[in-house]
């Protein structure tokens, strides 16, 4: 194969024409991290139950689990740093160099995970080693999203920016559809003593197989170097359009990050403790959530493409979501069935991705190609830390301080005022040229 066609430009307009083989290979490589990342805090969630009992004992089994969920939001600490550090190493260094270095990283953390000895194996060394490798995989996740998202906006011309910048999001529902549905397989193949001793690791470390297609991917991407130009300086007239747009950045990210967490992420849990559902049959609410985003977003994406616009349907489906969440949990928590809890949460699903696939373009948009992995990543980095890694044990907090199983609904609703408020505020840019 020659040179012109096996080039994989990431400079906005390629010096020669792309294959529709080419821009897939290029899609896949970009959120091939995102995968693995998504596809670990999917495991994590589904099995925290049993990681509690592993690694956090406790005499109350509510405690026991609201421990791991926090472990897992101490991966989020990390998250600013990674984002800050990597982001700015992604616009200095180049894409590739970043995203070759973050999924060797959360590889490395998730291979910890599904080999740490028990606590009862090591004693108190066992959570610590959790914990450190939650901190690994955070790090390495806080710079992954700008680099990957700047890498998907930026490659293969302006048309379809909006539907591929949307397989970013639906990434983390193929992840999560692959881990919900290889963790609802285990629990139907293997006996429950089995799961509990160690048919839980398997989902960690079949995820670290990724890793080495992820950086294959990744390392034959070629990329031009990046151009001269430093971060924004005190005089730079366009600094405080910037900052304004992180800001904004990182409330818009607030309410899609929460719902993600409860919607994909705490679902199995709740039903299994507040709704009396199965945990077998819990899972498959993670099932179907992550399916209507893997479909979904990129056709919501595509849609604002062809609008040439991203707020309309970002701020509809916003608002939607508002409305239906508290009738949604009411039918979920007053008719708890199987069925009843599916059909809700599909409904609410549909909402989110329309408010939440044209914004992955729409926000990284608002920001020149020399500062757009920096400002996202720690943007994202930021929101998802405070509001997204927090919301499994913020909502079984709310619950078990107030009594009131609706209590996560109302959190949501909360946040997701909030980040329609600050996605109103971004100009319009999907009929737009960006700017380099």
């Amino acid at each position: 194969m020659s040179t012109a066609t096996s080039t994989l430009p990431l400079d906005g307009v390629p010096s020669t024409p792309m294959s529709a083989a080419q821009q897939r290979k290029i899609v896949f490589a970009a959120v091939i991290g995102n995968l693995l990342e998504f596809f670990d805090f999917t495991v994590y969630s589904y099995f925290a139950l049993t990681i509690g009992k592993q690694f956090f004992p406790a005499h109350d089994p509510v405690t026991s689990s609201l421990l791991a969920f926090a472990v897992f939001a101490v991966g989020f600490v990390m998250r600013p740093l990674g984002g800050f550090v990597l982001g700015r190493y992604a616009d200095r260094a180049g894409r590739k160099p970043a995203l070759t270095l973050t999924i060797g990283l959360m590889a490395l953390g998730s291979a910890a995970i599904g080999l740490a000895p028990t606590y009862a194996q090591i004693g108190l060394a066992a959570p610590l080693l959790i914990v450190a490798a939650r901190l690994l995989q955070g790090f390495a996740q806080g710079g992954e999203f700008g680099a990957a998202t700047a890498t998907l906006l930026e490659m293969g011309g302006a048309k379809r920016r909006g539907f591929r910048a949307s397989w970013q999001l639906a990434s983390q529902g193929a992840a999560a559809l692959l881990g919900s549905g290889l963790a609802a397989s285990l629990g139907f193949l293997l006996s429950d003593d089995i799961m509990h001793s160690w048919g839980w690791r398997i989902p960690f470390l079949l995820g670290t197989l990724i890793a080495p297609v992820g950086i294959y991917l990744r390392r034959h991407i070629q990329e031009e170097p990046p151009k001269a130009k430093m971060i924004a300086g005190r005089d730079d007239p366009k600094r405080g359009v910037y900052v304004r747009n992180w800001f904004l950045t990182i409330f818009s990210i607030m309410g899609m990050s929460v719902s993600t967490y409860v919607m994909m992420y705490y679902m199995p849990t709740y039903c299994i403790q507040y709704l009396g559902l199965p945990p077998k049959m819990s899972m498959l609410t993670g099932v179907a959530a992550s399916t209507i985003s893997l479909v979904m977003c990129p056709i919501y994406g595509a849609l604002s493409d062809r609008m040439g616009r991203r707020k309309p349907l970002t701020i509809f489906g916003r608002v939607a979501l508002i409305v239906l969440l508290y009738p949604a949990f009411w039918i979920m928590t007053h008719f708890p069935s199987l069925p009843v809890v599916l059909a809700a949460l599909i409904v609410l699903m549909l909402c989110y991705t329309m408010g939440s696939a044209p914004a992955y373009a729409l926000m990284p948009e608002n920001f020149p190609k020399h500062l757009r992995a920096g400002y996202m990543s720690s943007a994202y980095a930021i929101a998802v830390s405070v509001f997204g890694g927090t919301a499994q044990l913020v909502a079984g907090w709310l619950i078990r301080a107030t009594g009131n199983k609706m209590a996560p609904a109302w959190y949501m609703i909360v946040c997701v005022i909030i980040s329609l408020i600050a996605v109103s505020m971004f100009e319009e840019t999907g009929n737009k040229v960006l700017d380099d």
